[in-house]
């Protein structure tokens, strides 16, 4: 392993503003003394290390921070991710165990070390093992300033740590957690069965399955909705099959089918959709068909909108405002969302055309 002490001192002193001679008066050492560090020649001794973290507002272990060889690390680590994935979960606690004992202070080692005792866990729901992976976690949070690959948040580790507790029946400390990282309510779907069916609270549950569901749907929408695109550029039908089925997933969504509710909006953008590429495979009397279905639907909302979850299943709230981008009127969405992104072929000049006719 190569230390960086000096390096990390060099850096941080740089990014406070500080001279070599600043920071020679603020621990009462010389200047040459900040020199030799910076420059590799000499290591500050431990209390001044804790007087340098200080100043800094670091961490010794930060401050202390090494580039390893990479290739024995990343063979443990990849070892012990072939052992979980076999089931081999006692070989590869094992493994974890040697693994830290020689490379404690490596990021992507803790943090799968951490998921070894987190399987078992989850295994025998054993306190101890549940004791040790949230250990590797709070771990891992401080040396979080070391993963390169940046794909890990303190967030993510939280959350974990919360599926610990889960695990051993400890729902109170897990909500605690969830609840405190529960930023644009990423974990809703967690706290409303924790709510739900371990505690089997349902006035503390309905909340967070309203708001869920409503994130849900939206990001489920957009997600078939782009996955419709990137089929039709392949040319693939199943561009047609998923806008069919996300139009049947809406419709089951409302509690009376003659009632106009809010995802309509989104399902007449589909219908719109769904005929652009019905004409671009030839299926012209379907394309033809949901065209007016579309403008129908868009019709009818834009006359009288609905900016409430009322008829929506599991939420039917008319407290619950809803908001989008789409657009003032959903004619507007269809001209943003359908015509000015797909292919400008034959087949979606033809559909434009026969909206902009039922326009007029």
């Amino acid at each position: 392993m190569q230390i960086k002490t000096g390096e990390n001192i060099r850096k941080l002193r740089k990014e406070h503003g500080m001279t070599q001679e600043q920071l020679a008066d603020a621990l009462g050492v010389t200047v040459g003394a900040v020199y030799k560090w910076e420059a590799g020649l000499s290591i500050p001794e431990v209390k001044l290390l804790m007087d340098i973290a200080d100043i800094f507002d670091s961490s010794v272990d930060s401050l202390l921070g090494y580039v390893q060889h990479t290739g024995n690390v990343e063979g443990r680590i990849r070892r012990i991710q072939e052992l979980m994935a076999s089931k081999d979960i006692e070989e590869a606690l094992s493994e974890a165990e040697s693994a830290l004992r020689r490379y404690p202070y490596n990021f992507r080692l803790v943090y799968t070390c951490a998921f070894v005792y987190m399987v078992k866990t989850a295994e025998d729901g054993g306190r101890a093992y549940m004791r040790k992976s949230n250990e590797l976690f709070e771990k891992a949070l401080t040396l979080l300033d070391r993963d390169t690959a940046g794909d890990i948040s303190e967030v993510t580790i939280l959350n974990y740590m919360a599926t610990n507790y889960m695990a051993v029946g400890d729902y109170e400390k897990a909500l605690e957690i969830l609840k405190k990282n529960n930023i644009r309510n990423i974990n809703g779907s967690l706290i409303s069965f924790l709510y739900g069916v371990e505690l089997q609270m349902p006035d503390e549950t309905v909340p967070y399955v309203k708001k869920t569901v409503i994130e849900a749907v939206i990001a489920l929408d957009r997600t078939i909705y782009a996955a419709s695109f990137s089929y039709a550029l392949k040319h693939d039908e199943e561009c047609i099959r998923s806008l069919k089925w996300l139009c049947t997933f809406l419709d089951s969504l409302k509690t009376d089918n003659e009632l106009l509710v809010y995802t309509d909006k989104s399902k007449a953008l589909a219908l719109a959709l769904l005929s652009v590429w019905e004409e671009m495979f030839g299926y012209e009397e379907d394309a033809s068909t949901h065209i007016k279905e579309a403008y129908e639907l868009a019709q009818r909302f834009d006359e009288t909108p609905v900016t409430d979850a009322v008829g929506i299943r599991f939420i039917d709230d008319p407290e619950a405002k809803l908001i989008d981008s789409f657009g003032k009127t959903v004619k507007e969405a269809v001209d943003t969302y359908v015509f000015d992104k797909v292919p400008k072929n034959k087949a979606s000049r033809k559909i434009r055309k026969i909206w902009n006719d039922l326009m007029t």
